[in-house]
């Protein structure tokens, strides 16, 4: 007997991160110690003034990863702080621990060097989050500093 496997490869692809894409990612849910990563409501947000909210910061910060059918997957956030760009990523939750890291930051380190070809990259990660940690190490990025930081919702 012979079996046919039909494997699907996700591609991604960046985009405008649009007004509708903010309010999606404020209905994800990640579970256990990760939803700290969870936004609060559009609503909470929108009144907050969050940077996702303010267009003129959506459209110059962020980027959307979107795939093959249009479905947002992720999102990149991008700062320029004089000296560095600062990376956010955001992955679905459903999709975290699938093995898209590599892609992902393939896509982040590409469009910072298109946007800012001159400038070091850095980001951020809580030190609980070991999954990030190892795609991020195996993107290349090293740890330079460990600090305390709170959300600003515990603020």
């Amino acid at each position: 007997m012979t079996y046919e496997i039909e494997v699907y490869v996700m591609r991604l692809r960046i985009e405008e991160f649009t007004e509708t894409h903010a309010k999606e990612i404020c209905n994800w849910k990640y579970d256990g110690e990760h939803s700290i990563y969870n936004y609060p409501s559009w609503n909470k947000v929108s009144n907050d003034k969050w940077a996702v909210t303010v267009e003129e910061k959506r459209k110059k910060e962020f980027s959307a990863f979107v795939d093959d059918y249009d479905n947002l997957c992720g999102y990149i956030r991008l700062q320029d702080k004089n000296e560095y760009i600062l990376i956010g990523v955001g992955l679905k939750p459903s999709l975290c621990g699938q093995g898209l890291g590599n892609t992902l930051m393939e896509i982040v380190k590409q469009q910072c060097n298109k946007l800012y070809p001159i400038k070091t990259i850095a980001l951020e990660v809580r030190s609980f989050n070991e999954r990030a940690i190892k795609c991020y190490k195996r993107a290349g990025f090293i740890v330079k500093e460990i600090y305390k930081k709170y959300p600003p919702h515990w603020i």
